[in-house]
C-alpha cells in the first residue's frame, strides 16, 4: 500500500542545518469497523420530533441559542461527515446526509430504530449499513479577559495601548450509532464533546466583540469540525506531516537538497550513501537519518528504522523520537491492511 504521497512542499531552516518536508500520510481510524459495512447511508437523527419541540424551544429561549440553532448545527455536522465519507476509500456513500428522522432534540439518545425501519432506509440506497446522528446538542459563551497594557511605537513615539481580549467558545455535543444490517448489530455507539474557541481583541470589550465571528458562522465550523471528528473515529483518512532531514553547505549536500525538492529521492540516496563511510562521525550519523526519512517516503519502513537505529548508536539524538514515529505508523500500516481489505 502507497501511504506516502511527496508534497512540493519544503521549508528551509539553515540556522539549524535541518530542511522540512511536508508529506502526506494516512493515518488509520479509530475503531475497525466490521467488513460488512461497505455501503453507507447517513441519517440526522438528532432533531425533535413533534412531541419534543415545545421542550426544544424553551431551550432556545432560556440558552440564548436561538430557536432552530440546534437544527441548523445539526446539518452543519452531517455535512462534515459528509464530507469525509465521500472522500474515504473505506466507504461508498450513497447519499448526502438529506435522510432526517424524527430523535429528541436533546443530547439525550433516542430508543433505537427497528431492524424493518434500518431496512427500509438502507433498501431504498442499496446500502448495507445506517449511520445516525442520534444526538446534537451546542451551547455558546463569550468570555472576557483580563485587559493587557502594551507598548507600541506611532510615528515613532512610544504610547501604551490597553487591549481588551473576549473569546466566543462554542460547545459541540453529538451522539452517534452505526447499524449494520447485514449482522442486524450495532456496531458503534459514541458520543463527542468538541469545543472550539474564536478570539478577538480591541479597544473595549465591545469593539472586542464586534470582530468576533456571528455565531452562525462560529456554529458552522464547529458543527463541520464535529462531523469531521466522527469521520477520523471510523475512516482512515489522509493528512499532513512534516519530516525533518538534515542539509549542508557541502556541495553535494545542496545537490541532495536540489533532489529532495523535486521528488527524486533515488539521487538524493545516492549522494547520501557514500557520505555514511565519512570519516567525520557527525556527518555519517546525519547522512544515515536522511536514508531512513528516504526508505520511509519510498514505503520501506522497516529499511528505514534500521537506518535510523544505525543514527542512532552514532550518537544521532533525533534517530531516537524518529524511530519510534516509524514503529507506530509500521502498526498503523497493520491497522490500515485490516480496515481497507488490503
Amino acid at each position: 500500500m502507497k501511504n506516502f504521497i511527496f508534497l512540493l512542499i519544503v521549508s528551509i531552516f539553515m540556522s539549524c542545518g535541518t530542511s522540512t518536508v511536508m508529506v502526506n500520510v494516512q493515518r488509520p481510524a479509530d475503531i475497525s469497523v466490521p467488513q460488512t459495512v461497505q455501503d453507507v447511508v447517513i441519517a440526522n437523527r438528532s432533531i425533535a420530533g413533534k412531541g419534543n419541540k415545545a421542550g426544544n424551544i424553551l431551550e432556545g429561549i432560556f440558552s440564548g441559542e436561538g430557536i432552530g440553532a440546534d437544527k441548523k448545527g445539526s446539518e452543519y455536522c452531517m455535512l462534515g461527515l459528509t464530507n469525509m465519507l465521500q472522500n474515504s476509500e473505506r466507504y461508498n456513500l450513497k447519499n448526502a446526509g438529506d435522510i432526517v428522522l424524527n430523535g429528541t432534540g436533546t443530547s439525550t439518545f433516542p430508543p433505537l430504530l427497528s431492524w424493518s425501519d434500518v431496512e427500509s432506509v438502507c433498501s431504498s440506497y442499496g446500502a448495507d449499513a445506517l449511520i445516525v446522528l442520534s444526538t446534537f446538542d451546542s451551547d455558546s459563551r463569550i468570555f472576557e479577559g483580563q485587559s493587557v497594557v502594551r507598548t507600541k511605537k506611532v510615528k515613532g513615539a512610544k504610547i501604551k495601548v490597553v487591549e481588551y481580549p473576549v473569546t466566543l467558545i462554542m460547545e459541540i455535543e453529538s451522539g452517534w450509532r452505526i447499524y449494520d444490517l447485514t449482522t442486524k448489530k450495532i456496531v458503534d455507539v459514541s458520543s463527542f464533546t468538541e469545543v472550539k474557541e474564536f478570539y478577538s481583541k480591541g479597544s473595549s470589550y465591545n469593539n472586542a466583540r464586534l470582530s468576533l465571528p456571528s455565531k452562525r458562522s462560529a456554529l458552522k465550523e464547529s458543527g463541520v469540525f464535529a462531523g469531521e471528528k466522527y469521520g477520523f473515529r471510523i475512516t482512515p483518512i489522509w493528512i499532513k506531516v512534516s519530516r525533518s532531514y538534515y542539509i549542508g553547505k557541502a556541495e553535494e549536500l545542496k545537490l541532495a537538497k536540489n533532489y529532495v525538492k523535486r521528488g527524486d529521492w533515488d539521487q538524493a540516496i545516492e549522494i547520501w550513501k557514500p557520505l555514511t563511510e565519512n570519516i567525520d562521525i557527525k556527518t555519517s550519523r546525519r547522512a544515515y537519518f536522511n536514508l531512513a526519512l528516504a526508505s520511509e517516503i519510498k514505503g520501506s519502513l522497516q529499511t528505514a528504522v534500521d537506518y535510523a537505529k544505525k543514527s542512532e548508536q552514532m550518537g544521532e539524538k533525533k534517530a531516537s523520537s524518529y524511530i519510534i514515529t516509524l514503529k507506530k505508523r509500521m502498526r498503523d500500516e497493520e491497522r490500515l491492511k485490516e480496515q481497507l481489505n488490503n
